[in-house]
């Protein structure tokens, strides 16, 4: 049995998503009003997991962490102007376009993480090949 580390940008991902439900979880009066926020908040940091464990290579995983914390400051820059600077009592209704707000960043940080992997494993091939053919 193979134990692989998890790569950076998960772990790095990882880290946000603890610290942004926390964030959550003390402006909520129960636990189940912070899970249900979760998905509207951090839904985008859920897709950047998945996309961190399945392209490994170095370029994808410093785009991700990149993506990451652009989407952890944007996270924080709505929660506090929700929750601290413009109180409101409909202000967790902010929580809910969090994630739809910050696509336009999102869905290239993962098409360019997904492209460079796949250009990387295409150059990865060309070469396994023409090493077979010159032997």
């Amino acid at each position: 049995m193979i134990v692989r580390v998890k790569t950076p940008a998960f772990i790095v991902t990882c880290v946000i998503i603890a610290m942004g439900i926390f964030a959550l979880m003390s402006q909520s009066s129960s636990l189940s009003g912070a899970l249900f926020f979760t998905p509207f908040a951090l839904g985008p940091l859920f897709i950047s997991l998945f996309v961190a464990s399945i392209t490994p290579i170095r370029t994808s995983q410093i785009i991700l962490i990149v993506g990451s914390i652009l989407y952890a400051a944007w996270f924080a820059f709505v929660f506090l102007s929700a929750f601290y600077w413009h109180i409101d009592a409909q202000s967790a209704i902010a929580l809910i376009f969090i994630g739809i707000y910050s696509l336009p960043l999102m869905i290239p940080v993962w098409l360019i993480a997904f492209s460079l992997n796949r250009r990387n494993n295409n150059n990865s091939e060309q070469g396994s090949a023409h090493q077979s053919t010159t032997r």
